[in-house]
């Protein structure tokens, strides 16, 4: 047994991680969204024109003549199975958090049959005025289910068996949870009916019916809609850490990561700048990674596509000799865009991410994307020529012609890709001046920006 049983205590870890008020704050509140969707469903079946998909099959035979079980129970016998399934399924991957669902199980089942008492009133006749009643009850108690579904994912501490199933058989075949879901619960209502059909002769309106179809899809969309437009929620649960660490957080916005894309003139300290606003937002950054991966896939060097990604000049490339009276610049024999278009396929491979994207057009490649901060960096000449004194052991005036030449270049590669002029404001959201506001200054001023940026479209 050992060898297919898995128990990973970090998951004890991490609850132990909570204070105890965390813990209280979030358990019961998990508790309540257990209640809510246990009435919710309740109500449902109260209704007598269908209930949930997952909630049909043990419905159905707790309304077996002569049979003895109550509908909770036969809920907690479900999950119990649904337990076992996990368990066959992900045998290593196992976890202490999947055991952890037996009990909840046993909660859900008390909630079930506490509220099936407490809605046992709430059934209508066959009049118009009785289907009416039926309707509003319906979308009534699909929504409970929905807003209790909602807290419960946002409480992130357990699942019910039925989730923790389909999440296993997502993880099994590698499949989207979504689509595992709706497969599942096309399942449960063939089962079901089976079970009609064997049990009572034929299919039941009250318990397979437009209820079952509808509570489907509309559960679904209630809790999107709720997670989308209670921030709030979110922000309750937040640990002490957490909250320290989303005070430069990113959160999501229209589903997409923020990108921040910098543009740079040479020795303006525009790579440092992305360094320090990646670190201190917590995010992937992007230079020389993009070169590397560039050449890995062309099956150039690193250094062949460095000197040749930004030193085009129309149809040539620029090729810069330092010598000791300074730099001549030769020009070399021109070549496709196969470089840019690849960067460019990088880049919004990366973008799938947040992350900070340091030049090579980004701005541009993403100029469609609504979640895309484009920031550009400038200096005048004589600090940029410190800067480049300091880290290279260039003189005075070589650092001067060498700034010269890499700004163009950089003028003549965006406006050879993108039909723009580099330094033209209107491409940007941003622009900072090093020289007058410094390194640190034009970091807070991004990240300050950023969270202006999200007040905005929240």
């Amino acid at each position: 047994m050992k060898e297919y049983f898995c128990i990973d205590f970090d998951d004890f870890n991490q609850m132990n991680h909570y204070s105890k008020g965390e813990f209280l704050k979030r358990y019961s509140m998990f508790l309540l969204a257990l209640f809510l969707m246990a009435g919710g469903s309740s109500l449902l079946i109260r209704a007598n024109i269908g209930c949930l998909p997952v909630s049909c099959p043990p419905y159905v035979l707790s309304c077996i003549p002569g049979q003895r079980l109550t509908f909770g129970t036969l809920i907690v016998i479900l999950h119990l199975i649904f337990t076992l399934l996990q368990y066959l399924l992900l045998r290593k991957d196992f976890t202490i958090k999947n055991l952890l669902q037996i009990p909840v199980a046993l909660v859900f089942g008390f909630f079930t049959d506490l509220t099936m008492w407490m809605t046992k009133s709430l059934q209508w006749d066959d009049s118009v005025e009785g289907y009416a009643m039926r309707v509003l009850q319906l979308i009534i108690g699909a929504t409970i289910i929905g807003v209790g579904s909602s807290l419960q994912v946002r409480t992130r501490s357990l699942l019910l068996s039925g989730e923790g199933f389909v999440y296993a058989i997502a993880q099994v075949t590698k499949k989207e949870y979504g689509k595992i879901k709706i497969y599942c619960d096309i399942f449960w209502i063939l089962l079901s009916l089976s079970f009609c059909f064997i049990f009572f002769g034929g299919w039941r309106f009250d318990m397979l019916g437009f209820g079952t179809l509808f509570s489907a899809f509309y559960v679904g969309l209630v809790v999107r809609f709720v997670s989308k437009h209670t921030p709030f929620v979110e922000k309750y649960f937040e640990t002490e850490e957490e909250q320290v660490e989303n005070e430069h957080s990113i959160p999501e916005v229209n589903t997409l990561p923020l990108v921040i894309t910098i543009a740079r003139m040479h020795g303006s300290g525009g790579h440092e700048i992305g360094l320090k606003v990646s670190e201190k937002l917590g995010i992937k950054f992007y230079d020389k990674e993009i070169i590397n991966k560039t050449a890995d896939t062309l099956g150039l060097s690193p250094k062949d596509v460095e000197e040749q990604e930004q030193n085009t000049s129309r149809a040539d490339f620029l090729q810069y000799i330092i010598t000791d009276n300074g730099i001549s610049a030769d020009k070399l024999t021109g070549r496709d865009g196969a470089i840019f278009l690849e960067q460019s396929k990088i880049i919004r491979q990366a973008a799938m991410e947040s992350c900070v994207i340091i030049g090579r057009c980004a701005d541009f490649v993403l100029k469609d994307r609504p979640c895309c901060l484009n920031v550009f960096v400038r200096s005048d000449e004589d600090f940029a020529t410190k800067m480049v004194v300091s880290r290279t052991r260039l003189k005075e005036n070589q650092a001067r012609e060498i700034i010269r030449l890499k700004n163009r270049a950089r003028a003549n590669h965006y406006e050879k890709y993108t039909g723009m002029h580099w330094e033209d404001p209107s491409h940007y959201d941003i622009v900072v001046n090093t020289a007058k506001l410094g390194i640190e200054t034009s970091v807070d001023l991004i990240c300050n920006a950023v969270k202006v940026f999200f007040e905005m479209r929240s």
